[in-house]
């Protein structure tokens, strides 16, 4: 049996190829908190940074996401990718702090182009072209691929970390970004534009109209405001234990910086495999919610451990386990929560999902840097475990179930 399906690369192939190959220069995210400790910033103020980025989602997220339902998702997420790339090649050019904050707000009100606009891209070509039976396969595959390329990230950037230092990783990840954007150039699209919409005002007055009614539709929906309030949930349990405090804890126990880069190597190789596995164990538990309250179940009891972890090689190993749940968690999450969206509301509601998403993020991620200043970096990755349970209750109130075909 042919890996991917007959048609399938053809429609499909520059997301592939982005998330397989183009994340393996994609080093930022695997040191940046490093960087940020070296210049002396506090656990806070890297949070507030995260919340200068979540600010400018809240800002232009509906706004640019109505743009992609009204003018095409493919060049929302060109100039997402292209223009965020520029923004962050910006940062090594400066150690200001407030400065840097102006960087990442430029970052976040660039990155909301293609935040809901990609899935959106994605689904609606799918669909269009009677290939429905592809969506959970290309979410699978895109974690699959974009953990192999993430393997070799960890490699490449703890090998260029060791030679050139920390602050390689912004000229390395901003041009990556822009070759995303060139890519993304050949990539299909199926989008009816509306060519009735001329004028500013009337087109101004479409995207609120849109907006509003896509945000109204979200809310009356009982799935997707209860996927929607579990992941404002989650967002506030990353901030509270994920690297802005798994990566503190590490190095307090020993952990070089260049480390790191093996580090997140070891805990994606078998991302590339689990997401194949995801839809068949979804079956398995009766369904995309069952199997998500479970893995979630996992995660609260692997923070909650982190308590009597205390050598390096204990923490590492939770660290790693944990990581992994985030490879079968996500295709099906992104699966289950796509079902439920209209098309021509998809990307709308995306957006909104992610200004909230950021809202919930610009109070959580000071609070969680603040939080692991003041009481240490461990406890609050336990207190993470906690605020993780509501999520859970949140799943249970969702009637019914999806089971993947």
């Amino acid at each position: 049996m042919s890996f991917f399906k007959k048609g399938e690369l053809r429609l499909l192939w520059p997301f592939y190829f982005n998330d397989l190959f183009m994340s393996m220069l994609f080093i930022y995210p695997i040191f940046y908190i490093l960087y940020f400790r070296e210049l002396g910033f506090s656990l806070a103020q890297i949070g507030f940074l995260a919340s200068a980025y979540g600010l400018a989602t809240i800002i232009f997220e509906i706004p640019t996401g109505a743009i992609a339902d009204i003018w095409g998702r493919k060049i929302s997420t060109i100039l997402g990718w292209f223009l965020a790339g520029i923004a962050m090649i910006a940062v090594m050019f400066t150690g200001n702090f407030y400065l840097i904050m102006v960087l990442f707000f430029v970052r976040g009100a660039v990155g909301t182009l293609r935040s809901g606009a990609e899935d959106a891209w994605v689904v609606d070509l799918l669909k269009h072209k009677k290939r429905k039976e592809l969506i959970h396969d290309f979410y699978s595959k895109r974690q699959s691929f974009y953990s192999a390329g993430v393997v070799v990230a960890g490699i490449i950037g703890a090998f260029l970390v060791k030679i050139f230092g920390l602050r390689i990783i912004w000229p390395v990840t901003g041009i990556i970004m822009i070759a995303t954007a060139i890519v993304f150039l050949f990539g299909q699209e199926h989008f009816l534009r509306n060519k009735k919409m001329q004028g500013i005002a009337q087109r101004a007055k479409a995207i609120f109209s849109h907006s509003m009614k896509s945000i109204n539709y979200s809310m009356k929906h009982n799935v997707i405001s209860l996927l929607i309030f579990s992941g404002m949930i989650c967002i506030i349990v990353t901030n509270f234990a994920y690297d802005i405090t798994w990566f503190p804890f590490l190095q307090n126990l020993g952990l070089k910086d260049y480390w790191f880069g093996y580090l997140i190597s070891a805990s994606c190789v078998l991302g590339i495999f689990i997401p194949y596995f995801t839809k068949a164990l979804s079956i398995k538990a009766g369904g995309y919610k069952r199997y998500l309250i479970l893995i979630l179940s996992l995660q609260v009891f692997l923070l909650l451990s982190v308590l009597f972890a205390k050598w390096m090689l204990m923490a590492v190993v939770i660290y790693l386990l944990f990581m992994i749940t985030f490879d079968f968690f996500g295709p099906v999450r992104v699966a289950y929560y796509q079902h439920f969206l209209p098309s021509k509301m998809r990307a709308t509601i995306d957006s909104f999902r992610g200004m909230l998403y950021s809202l919930v993020g610009i109070i959580a991620a000071p609070l969680g840097g603040f939080i692991a200043d003041k009481i240490g970096p461990q406890i609050t990755i336990a207190i993470g475990g906690i605020l993780l349970i509501p999520a859970i209750l949140l799943y249970l109130k969702i009637k019914g179930d999806v089971v993947p075909k």
